[in-house]
């Protein structure tokens, strides 16, 4: 006499799982393998989202630490939260079509993030340097996240059920495996590749479209009907077509707009400014000429001229670390008729946008090497005359390891012996605000004898700051020499700040130890509260 089913048999068996703990050996092979590619590819998935999600933001945002820590800190906040999820999900649901949905929702958002970066951002970034970069990233980029993080516990889920839970140790370990390995391709794919080759929105694009895919087989997995998957791509479609055709509104002073592997570039040449042509990077200014004849029109360009107060020093070989916009080094080939200019820029890009707005061609004795700076200086030939370091975008974002008394000696060691090394940075000069300058002028007087300081705006605030560093005393150029009133010369002169004007000796910054990042953070912090 047979037992009489219980209740709870029952409910298990009308709700039994479709990934069938008693499925033949092949079946079985077959469904690890998909689960594996499906953690795989949407471990990488994570990982093209979060590095390109920088590429996306820095035009608003700036590519500061802070954007850099809030969206690192909401991805692993919400890719920890979908952890715990989808470990819930799957033990409540236990069905595969589970997966499918995770999928195609994380593919729907990945496709909308492109617009929603657009229609919000501009606004979103008015609130302040670290609000901002938290509130957007939660915004665009916590929800994909959640529903990716939930992929692996649900997966470990299904791929144990396949043999009744015998191997739940093998599954976690297996899955876990693939979901960092699929993450270390992701990355390099992204950093060494995809971000050089397609445009922003292009890669969030296709990897919603690499999602949709992943989502269609676990459909299939699920044994859904064709309707289930016709829907879900439907869906996920349209919500391609509203991220690629959205676009954010250009105005007309934009003259050339581009996003290369660093920046997004941008050429302008603004209607309250006649005549001038200018070139951020991001949403930082960095240089600029007038269209007519190349002169420069921004003030702390004009300061490599106090290498020519130097009668003992004549400019055969400059060098110029960082392009901004080929203004700097094109003057001194015009003023110093058979001088070499080299200019180290570490984006190709740049130089190429040079050659094509900033006259960069018309000036043959001008050579471009894409480079980064310290590489350059370790294989050059030195014997540089002067050597101008404006690598730095602006205020939000100094290259740390070019800052460092181990740059500072590299750059002594190319110049020549009566060479000099002038450096542009922004700082205020006095109070807490002059965090940055105390510490990269301690850092370069420990390589250099002499070095003085130049204050491009008067005053103590925030502004570009000139350090000059050299082997030999200026004093003789800077306090003996009679300079009529109001030439170029006057005016650099003047600007100089005494001993009492400059701030206490900082922390020397050191390839080993070096904060300057947290410095620079500080500092945007302080201007932000200031305005």
């Amino acid at each position: 006499m047979s037992k009489p089913t219980s209740k709870k048999s029952a409910a298990e068996s009308s709700s039994a799982p479709d990934v069938s703990p008693s499925a033949s050996p092949s079946d079985a092979r077959v469904t690890h393998w998909l689960l594996a590619i499906i953690c795989f590819l949407s471990g990488a998935s994570v990982m093209v989202i979060e590095i390109s999600a920088n590429r996306l933001l820095a035009p608003y945002f700036g590519n500061s630490i802070y954007t850099w820590t809030a969206l690192i800190g909401v991805v692993l906040i919400a890719l920890s939260g979908g952890a715990w999820l989808g470990g819930v999900l799957a033990d409540k649901i236990g069905r595969v079509d589970l997966l499918a949905k995770l999928l195609a929702g994380a593919a729907v958002l990945t496709m909308l993030i492109p617009a929603f970066a657009t229609w919000f951002s501009p606004e979103i970034s008015t609130k302040g340097l670290i609000a901002g970069p938290v509130f957007i990233s939660l915004f665009l980029f916590a929800l994909p996240a959640i529903l990716l993080g939930a992929v692996s516990p649900a997966s470990v889920r299904f791929y144990s059920m396949v043999n009744q839970d015998r191997q739940v140790g093998h599954a976690a370990g297996v899955i876990s495996m693939l979901g960092s390995l699929g993450s270390f391709v992701g990355t390099f794919l992204s950093g060494f590749f995809l971000l050089s080759a397609f445009g922003v929105k292009a890669i969030f694009i296709g990897t919603g479209a690499l999602l949709l895919v992943l989502a269609l087989i676990a459909f299939w997995m699920a044994r859904k009907p064709a309707l289930h998957q016709a829907g879900a791509s439907a869906v996920i479609a349209v919500a391609g077509l509203i991220g690629f055709f959205v676009e954010a509104p250009v105005s007309a002073e934009v003259v050339h707009r581009e996003t290369s592997f660093y920046h997004q570039i941008t050429v302008e040449e603004p209607k309250n400014f006649p005549g001038a042509r200018l070139l951020k990077l991001d949403n930082t200014m960095e240089g600029g000429m007038r269209v007519s004849d190349g002169s420069l029109i921004l003030d702390y360009q004009h300061f490599w001229r106090l290498a020519l107060l130097n009668e003992d020093l004549k400019i055969h070989r400059a060098l110029f670390i960082g392009a901004g916009a080929f203004g700097m080094p094109e003057e001194v080939s015009r003023v110093v008729p058979g001088s070499h200019v080299d200019v180290v820029e570490i984006d190709p890009a740049v130089i190429s946008v040079g050659r094509r707005f900033f006259k960069l061609d018309e000036h043959p004795n001008v050579h471009a090497h894409a480079s980064d700076a310290r590489r350059y200086l370790r294989a050059s030939e030195g014997n540089y005359d002067l050597i101008f370091g404006d690598a730095y975008s602006g205020r939000q974002h100094i290259p740390s390891h070019l800052v460092t008394r181990e740059f500072f000696e590299e750059v002594k060691s190319n110049l020549s012996p009566n060479g000099v090394f002038l450096m542009n940075v922004i700082s205020a000069s006095q109070g807490e605000k002059a965090e940055l300058l105390s510490a990269i002028m301690g850092t370069l007087r420990k390589v250099f004898p002499h070095v003085e300081v130049f204050a491009v705006g008067g005053g103590t605030d925030m502004q570009n700051l000139i350090l000059l560093g050299s082997k030999q005393s200026w004093k003789p150029w800077l306090e003996d020499k009679y300079r009529t009133p109001g030439s170029i010369e006057s005016r650099m002169v003047v600007r100089r700040l005494l001993e009492r004007q400059l701030p206490i000796e900082g922390p020397i910054l050191t390839d080993d130890l070096n904060p300057v990042e947290a410095i620079v953070a500080r500092q945007l912090l302080r201007w932000s509260n200031a305005e």
